[in-house]
């Protein structure tokens, strides 16, 4: 099982990033870690009111933390956000992100993108995200749960196609439903418009449907037998639509808290203008969501 010592949130006071932090202690409470709370200046913006404003929303994340019987402290950096964080996180070792997004999409957020996005593009640690989406559903307790009522997450949901880009995400989403006691939900998308299986589109949609679908079994078991050897309930899931649709919509149907999945490794072309599942899922999630890359150490770990 992965070790959560230290959890850090990165906050700009907003109402996204006060849910984001909420979300953060609330999990950072059942992993039994601290919080490290940050807010950042960005350049250009050196004035004392604005650095007392980010100060203020740092001292604000550590005073729920301590009330939620976490040690907490604050930190103010000055300088570009994303890399910001990404610098502090690399300083204190964290062992997870949290930050808020505020759910751009479409060409807005490929020309633009958010710090959330800039984050989750090129961390190299785990990073959990909160979107406006979650904030118009309601939430999930993952958010609004007390720190008296036991552990937040009630069903963890692994978006995984089974490759190895899926391994970190894989492992992640194992370790954090049993620290939580946590329902898994294994689910998989079959996309006959995927181009993945090359020269199997010539054999006709069903032929490829058929091989997603087996695909899909053979991967959705794999993690059901992983979390069977961990004592955890699992729910398999195969599901045909594009990848995206079928994350939304199962997660909005279904008793899950905690979505989980991987980051792809894209060009810096690639990545602006297409993106990818995970850059598309982030701000539109109605559930916190936590992705992680697969670094060449961790493809085997289990």
């Amino acid at each position: 099982m992965y070790e959560y010592d230290d959890v850090l949130i990165a906050t700009d006071g907003s109402d996204v990033a006060a849910d984001a932090a909420d979300a953060g202690i609330a999990l950072a409470r059942t992993l039994e870690a601290s919080v490290r709370a940050l807010s950042v200046v960005e350049e250009g913006f050196r004035s004392g009111r604005r650095r007392d404003r980010r100060e203020a929303a740092a001292e604000e994340v550590v005073t729920r933390a301590r009330e939620a019987g976490r040690k907490a402290d604050a930190t103010v950096r000055t300088g570009r956000p994303a890399d910001e964080i990404r610098e502090y996180a690399d300083s204190i070792d964290a062992d997870l992100l949290v930050v808020g997004t505020h759910g751009r999409t479409g060409l807005r957020q490929a020309l633009l993108g958010s710090v959330a996005l800039e984050v989750i593009r090129d961390a190299e640690r785990p990073v959990m995200t909160v979107g406006a989406a979650s904030r118009r559903s309601g939430g999930p307790d993952l958010e609004n749960a007390s720190v008296d009522e036991g552990d937040a997450v009630e069903g963890v949901c692994l978006a995984t196609d089974g490759s190895i880009g899926s391994a970190a995400a894989t492992d992640r989403a194992l370790s954090l439903a049993e620290a939580c006691d946590a329902r898994l939900h294994a689910l998989y998308a079959v996309d006959a418009d995927d181009d993945t299986l090359g020269d199997e589109r010539r054999s006709g949609p069903s032929k490829l449907r058929d091989a997603f679908e087996e695909h899909g079994k053979r991967t959705t078991a794999a993690v059901a037998d992983r979390a069977g050897d961990r004592g955890l309930e699992t729910v398999e899931a195969i599901e045909r639509g594009p990848p995206t649709e079928v994350i939304l919509e199962y997660v909005d149907r279904t008793d899950v808290d905690l979505l989980v999945m991987g980051t792809e490794s894209k060009s810096n072309v690639e990545r602006l203008v297409v993106g990818s599942v995970s850059q598309r899922v982030v701000p539109n999630a109605s559930v916190p969501v936590l992705t992680a890359r697969t670094l060449e150490d961790e493809s085997d770990t289990s």
